[in-house]
C-alpha cells in the first residue's frame, strides 16, 4: 500500500496526503495502526529520498525505497521483510550497509535537490542553509487556530482535555495551540463545533500582520481554501466586509465546511477567471487591506509536504506570476490602505525581489513593514510577507490589459 502511495507521489500525480486519502478510501479495511504504518512509510521515505536513491540507485523502485526506510528505521530485519516480489531484502541491506552517508555530496545528506541547495546556501551561508535544511527535513508541528468569534484559547484548550487531546499555547501566536502529537480532530466537539481550525502557527502570524480591523474592508486574494480568510474574519470579529477570491473553484470549495464550523456571516467568497478579472473593479480603492498569498515554490513548507523537493518549479515564471496578482490586487487598496505581499517561499527570488520590483514601478506605495519566519528559527512552516501601504491613490489600470 505504500508502495503504490509513493509512486503516485513519485509521478507527481497528487500531493501524498491526498494520495494516501484516496488509498485509504480503496482500502476501508484497513485499521488506524495500519494507515500510519503506511503514512509513516511513504513520509519517512520523503524525508530521506536522495540518501535511500544514492544508496539504492536512482532506479530503485517505490517498493524497495519503503524496505529500504524500514531497515534503516530499525522497523524491520532483512530477515523479517515480508516476501513480496522484487524485494530482495538481503541485497537492499547490503547496499545501505555499503552506502558511506559521509561521502554523499552536501545536498543529498540535506535530503535536498542540488537546485535547491545551492539556492539556500547563496541565500543564507553555508552554515544557516544547513540549520534550515535540517529544520525542514522534520516532520512540522500540529497546530491549531482558536476561532475567537467562538472560544477564547483557553476554553478551547480545556475543551480539548476533556476529550483527553493535550494542547499547549503556541509561542508567538496569541490565537495558537499545539498538539503533542496527530489526533483523530475531526471526532472532537471544539472541531465540530468550530472552535478550533488546523492551522501551522506561522500562516495565523501572517493572517496576524494583516491587521484587519472590525468594520474594515478586506480582501483575501488567493484565498485557496480558506485558512487565511477565516482567520481574517475571526480577527474582523465578524464585522465588516470580506472577500476570498481565487481562480480555482476546487480550492474554494473545500472552504464550504470550514465556512460554515466558523459561524463568520462576512465572508464573500467567490472565484475569478484570472487576476484582471473586471468584476474586481467594483472594488477598486475601496479597500483598506489586501492579503496577497501568492502562488510559490513552498519551499518554506516542506516540512508539511516533503515530496515537494522532488520537483524543479521554475522561479523565474513564479516570480513573473506573483508581481502580476500582486500588480492586480493592488488595484483595490484604498489610499492609506494596506496591502500585503506574502509566500510560503524561503528563496528571495519569490520574496524580497518581486517586492523591490513592484515597488520600483509602483511608486504610489511604499514599504511599512516585513515578516520573515523560518522553522530552524522560529519553529514554523517558512513564510515571507511585505506589508505595503498606499500613499495615494494608485493609477488605475484599465480591464482587459
Amino acid at each position: 500500500m505504500a508502495a503504490d502511495a509513493l509512486d503516485a507521489v513519485r509521478r507527481g500525480e497528487k500531493p501524498a496526503d491526498v494520495g494516501l486519502a484516496e488509498l485509504y478510501a480503496r482500502h476501508r479495511n484497513a485499521g488506524a495502526r495500519d494507515r500510519a504504518q503506511v503514512a509513516d512509510l511513504v513520509y519517512g521515505v520523503l524525508r530521506n529520498y536522495f540518501p535511500l536513491c544514492a544508496a539504492l540507485g536512482e532506479n530503485a523502485s517505490a517498493l524497495e525505497l519503503c524496505a529500504a526506510h524500514a531497515l534503516r528505521a530499525g522497523a524491520t530485519t532483512a530477515e523479517t521483510l515480508p516476501r513480496l516480489e522484487g524485494l530482495d531484502g538481503g541485497g537492499i541491506a547490503q547496499r545501505l550497509r555499503a552506502c558511506d552517508v559521509a561521502t554523499l555530496d552536501i545536498a543529498t545528506r540535506h535530503n535536498l535537490p542540488a537546485w535547491l541547495w545551492r539556492a539556500l546556501e547563496a541565500q543564507y551561508g553555508a552554515s544557516e542553509a544547513s540549520a534550515l535544511a535540517r529544520a525542514l527535513n522534520q516532520p512540522a508541528t500540529v497546530d491549531l487556530r482558536v476561532n475567537t468569534v467562538k472560544a477564547s484559547r483557553e476554553a478551547a484548550q480545556a475543551a480539548l482535555r476533556a476529550e483527553n487531546i493535550a494542547a499547549e499555547p503556541t509561542p508567538r501566536s496569541p490565537v495558537g495551540l499545539r498538539l503533542g502529537k496527530r489526533e483523530a480532530l475531526q471526532r472532537t466537539r471544539a472541531f465540530r463545533d468550530g472552535w478550533v481550525e488546523p492551522q501551522d502557527e506561522g500562516s495565523q502570524l501572517l493572517a496576524l500582520f494583516v491587521e484587519a480591523r472590525a468594520g474594515e474592508t478586506v480582501v483575501d486574494f488567493c484565498a485557496g481554501a480558506g485558512g487565511k480568510a477565516l482567520a481574517l474574519g475571526a480577527a474582523m470579529r465578524d464585522r465588516g466586509e470580506l472577500h476570498a477570491f481565487d481562480v480555482s473553484r476546487e480550492r474554494l470549495a473545500r472552504m464550504v465546511p470550514r465556512l460554515q464550523r466558523s459561524g463568520l456571516s462576512i465572508v464573500h467568497a467567490q472565484a475569478l477567471r484570472n487576476e484582471r478579472d473586471t468584476r474586481l473593479n467594483a472594488l477598486a480603492q475601496r479597500c483598506d487591506a489586501v492579503l496577497v498569498d501568492a502562488p510559490c515554490s513552498a519551499t518554506g513548507a516542506l516540512r508539511r509536504n516533503p515530496e515537494l523537493r522532488l520537483r524543479a518549479p521554475d522561479l523565474a515564471a513564479l516570480a513573473a506570476q506573483q508581481l502580476a496578482i500582486l500588480e492586480a490586487a493592488a488595484r483595490l487598496v484604498r489610499p492609506g490602505g494596506r496591502l500585503v505581499y506574502a509566500t510560503c517561499s524561503v528563496l528571495a527570488e519569490e520574496n524580497e525581489r518581486v517586492v523591490k520590483a513592484f515597488l520600483a514601478a509602483h511608486p504610489a506605495f511604499g514599504a511599512q513593514a516585513e515578516l520573515v519566519l523560518l522553522p530552524h528559527r522560529d519553529g514554523t512552516d517558512g513564510f515571507y510577507a511585505a506589508k505595503l501601504t498606499a500613499s495615494s491613490a494608485p493609477t488605475p489600470t484599465p480591464s482587459g490589459t
